[in-house]
């Protein structure tokens, strides 16, 4: 028996449209994105930057009994290493720190750059930003240029009162520069905007944290960079985590 022919039927196809967002960097704390990574920096792709080991004397909290500003939590720190020292490629490199004070609480800071003998290559003075926060201080190009591979004592001190003498709340620490290699600058053409991935990566603090610092305030609402900035405080070695919520006060005044 001959079955009858059933009509056939127009298949309709259907496109679903999905979205998709660029997942932050360190996503669900897996690290680094490895395709910056190196064989130089020795680092699989689940491990993060290690900024711990061998480090230099220094005091990266301000605070103590020898000044005039009042005790406050978060007190003064720098955003630095918990060993007291890290890199830089640059020739002028920023310096950032959360100041707890406000610019009629500390009127007068001093910021020195030495050579490791106590020889001094750079003093200035500055006033601070408004209001509380992360604050910056850049070596400007009439200062003397660090060296590749020497390293540096640095001094960021504030005072609460006119009178010096009454002492001041400072931080202390140590930059080297390293020398800009050409992987390491292919590396950083590739990452166009985010190159503070290949210098956390590379171990070179100070210039990932100055362009990270730099690319929040242009970005305020940016959500990959504030989880970004979040967890390059919580790597290991730098344990700032408690201040990633602090906000952006800006750069000092040099005079």
């Amino acid at each position: 028996m001959k079955l009858p022919r059933l009509p056939i039927m127009p298949i309709t196809w259907v496109f679903i449209s999905l979205t998709t967002y660029p997942a932050p960097i360190w996503a669900n704390s897996p690290g680094l994105v490895n395709n910056l990574l190196t064989p130089q920096t020795k680092q699989t792709a689940q491990e993060k930057p290690d900024f711990s080991g061998e480090g230099r004397s220094g005091r990266r909290t301000g605070g103590g009994s020898r000044n005039s500003c009042l005790s406050k939590e978060p007190p003064l720190t720098a955003l630095s290493p918990v060993n007291n020292w890290g890199k830089t490629v640059l020739a002028y490199p920023t310096f950032w720190f959360y100041v707890p004070y406000s610019a009629q609480e500390a009127s007068l800071g001093e910021f020195i750059l030495q050579e490791e003998g106590g020889k001094d290559i750079y003093r200035t003075g500055f006033t601070l930003p408004g209001t509380p926060g992360f604050v910056s201080v850049t070596l400007p190009p009439t200062a003397t240029a660090l060296e590749i591979n020497k390293s540096y004592r640095w001094y960021f001190k504030l005072y609460c009162s006119e009178q010096k003498s009454s002492g001041s709340n400072f931080v202390e620490g140590w930059v080297q520069r390293v020398e800009l290699t050409p992987i390491l600058e292919q590396q950083l053409k590739a990452a166009s905007s985010q190159e503070y991935i290949v210098y956390a990566n590379n171990l070179i603090w100070y210039d990932a944290i100055a362009n990270l610092a730099k690319l929040r305030q242009q970005n305020p609402s940016n959500y990959t960079l504030a989880h970004d900035w979040n967890n390059l405080l919580q790597l290991r070695g730098i344990a700032l985590e408690e201040f990633n919520r602090e906000p952006f006060a800006g750069s000092v005044n040099q005079f």
